[in-house]
C-alpha cells in the first residue's frame, strides 16, 4: 500500500540525472566500439583464410604458383 503523505524516496537531483545520462552514453559508445572491433576482426580473419592477406600473399600468382620450398624450387 502507498503512503498517505506521498513518496518517501528522495527525488534524484539534476547532477545525478546528468551523471546517469553520461554513464549511459559512455556505455553505449563502448559497446559500439567493441562491436566494430569484432566486425573488423571477423573481416580480417576471412581475408586471411582466403589468402588475400598474409606473409606470402603478395608473391602468389594465379593457380597457386609463386610458392617456393626451402631449396628455392617453385612448388606447383
Amino acid at each position: 500500500m502507498g503512503s498517505l503523505f506521498g513518496s518517501r524516496t528522495p527525488k534524484k537531483s539534476e547532477a545525478e540525472l546528468e551523471q546517469e545520462r553520461r554513464l549511459k552514453e559512455e556505455r553505449e559508445a563502448a559497446e559500439k566500439e567493441k562491436e566494430e572491433l569484432i566486425a573488423k576482426q571477423e573481416k580480417q580473419k576471412k581475408r586471411r583464410l582466403k589468402g588475400l592477406v598474409g606473409q606470402r600473399s603478395l608473391f602468389t600468382r594465379a593457380g597457386g604458383r609463386g610458392f617456393y620450398d626451402e631449396k628455392g624450387k617453385e612448388i606447383s
